[in-house]
């Protein structure tokens, strides 16, 4: 089946999930959801098909460059996505572990994590315990075995700043 549509925000939780609750039945029958946006907006779609316990592979149709945000309800900001130019979500699940390892880690766990959380910090999911998880419930564990090469970090927008400038009233 082939359907398109646009939530208001991608990268809105609460705005991804009221465009799937109209469009419930055509997600049902998608063999994949494609995202022409950010990591992010990928990885919160992603997060609304599990939401809806549908093992649907997200593919991210652009490599983002730049920096983008993602907004949940109760946080201000939260980084899914590093937009580095070199986005490796369609291997991964649609899980980012650039931005999600606290070590950027590209081919599997440091092997310092516990009971699928991160050994920096014990209340942080481990990205490739989700990563893991994903794969699996979508069949594609396979992708776990591949070798990935190093990452071009000359691709990359660092250092990032946030500027706020106030609007003059």
């Amino acid at each position: 089946m082939l359907a398109s549509g646009v939530p208001e925000r991608t990268c809105y939780i609460q705005h991804v999930r009221a465009f799937f609750d109209e469009r419930r039945e055509w997600l049902e029958q998608c063999d994949c959801v494609v995202i022409l946006g950010c990591g992010g907006a990928v990885q919160t779609v992603r997060q609304a098909t599990e939401e809806y316990g549908m093992a649907k592979p997200v593919v991210s149709a652009l490599n983002s460059v730049g920096h983008m945000d993602t907004v949940v309800p109760d946080a201000l900001w939260v980084e899914r996505c590093s937009e580095c130019g070199d986005c490796m979500l369609n291997e991964t699940g649609g899980i980012c572990p650039i931005t999600l390892c606290a070590k950027g880690l590209i081919n599997g766990p440091c092997g310092g994590s516990r009971d699928g959380k991160c050994e920096t910090d014990p209340e942080r999911d481990c990205a490739w315990v989700l990563i893991y998880h994903r794969l699996k419930a979508l069949g594609q564990l396979d992708k776990m075995r591949r070798v990935r090469e190093p990452r071009d970090y000359s691709k990359a927008n660092r250092p990032r700043k946030i500027t706020y400038t106030p609007s003059a009233t």
